[in-house]
């Protein structure tokens, strides 16, 4: 016996009945307990805005609220023995300044009775004497100078306005001491009668180091840019400050470190006299007996 299977034609089929379950699951998102609870809690009145956390968060709110508000207001509050402080030591400073002043004042004005007496006494010594003397003078800097020379004009490298700061530590875009000791000593090598560097007369006691982040010449500090004077022979210190040693150094800053400088010869070029003066004299000393 042979048996035929015989289809029914009920119509075109659903294309979306196999997504039967997923339309179920957005039709119906919630569970169906879940669902029943939040029926039954409408049923009874109760509605979310009613939910026993509500007034816990409110008041959590409150409470970040209120400490937000005290540590803003504590923040902008100055505080007065702060502020009370800074005013004493900016009135100190400012006292000290005056005093400085004064004293500087009252420095220029003995050391211009000094050169008086001096050239007093000079009159009346001999040409020879007198001649020895002012020598003697000028190179240890006691009086001023003018004459023929060069300007050097040394500046750090410009910085962006964007880069990040340093923090107080040295970077190679600025010019620090050893710079300026390089710079001084080939003037002197060149034959250079007087140097200053911002009006800082040098002298064979001066010294030029760093204290912090300023250069400090002969214990006062100095600020870019630097101009160094140099009375002389123009041009054996244009020379030795273009294509010497000494010009080549700056070069060299200029081109790896971008460190500006610029030389100048000028024919006529005032030296001031040192500010920090000490002079020393030489003694023999003797020997014993015993060749102690």
């Amino acid at each position: 016996m042979k048996w035929r299977i015989v289809r029914e034609e009920t119509g075109p089929r659903d294309p979306a009945a196999s997504m039967a379950m997923l339309q179920e699951v957005l039709d119906r998102p919630l569970d169906p307990g879940y669902e029943s609870a939040a029926e039954k809690r409408v049923s009874e009145g109760k509605t979310a805005s009613t939910s026993p956390r509500t007034p816990l968060i409110i008041l959590t709110c409150l409470i970040l609220g209120f400490l937000f508000s005290t540590a803003a207001i504590t923040l902008r509050t100055p505080d007065l023995v702060d502020a009370a402080e800074r005013t004493e030591l900016a009135e100190r400073i400012d006292s000290q300044q005056e005093l400085g002043d004064g004293y500087s004042a009252e420095i220029e004005s003995l050391r211009a009775d000094v050169a008086s007496l001096e050239e007093a006494q000079l009159q009346q010594a001999s040409i020879a004497e007198g001649d020895e003397i002012r020598d003697l003078g000028e190179s240890v800097g006691a009086t001023a100078l003018s004459g023929p020379g060069v300007l050097v004009t040394m500046n750090d490298a410009p910085r962006d306005e964007n880069s990040p700061a340093s923090d107080g530590e040295l970077d190679a875009e600025r010019v620090i001491a050893q710079d300026l000791q390089i710079l001084t000593n080939g003037m002197w090598a060149a034959g250079a009668e007087g140097i200053v560097i911002n009006d800082q007369r040098l002298t064979s006691t001066s010294s030029i180091r760093f204290a912090g982040a300023a250069i400090v010449v002969d214990f006062k500090g100095i600020a870019p840019p630097y101009e160094v004077r140099a009375i002389g022979n123009e041009e054996l210190l244009e020379q030795e400050l273009t294509v010497g040693s000494t010009g080549q150094y700056l070069i060299d800053l200029g081109n790896e470190h971008g460190i500006l400088s610029e030389v100048v010869v000028e024919d006529e070029i005032t030296i001031p006299a040192a500010e920090r003066l000490t002079t020393r004299v030489a003694q023999v000393v003797t020997k014993n007996e015993e060749g102690e």
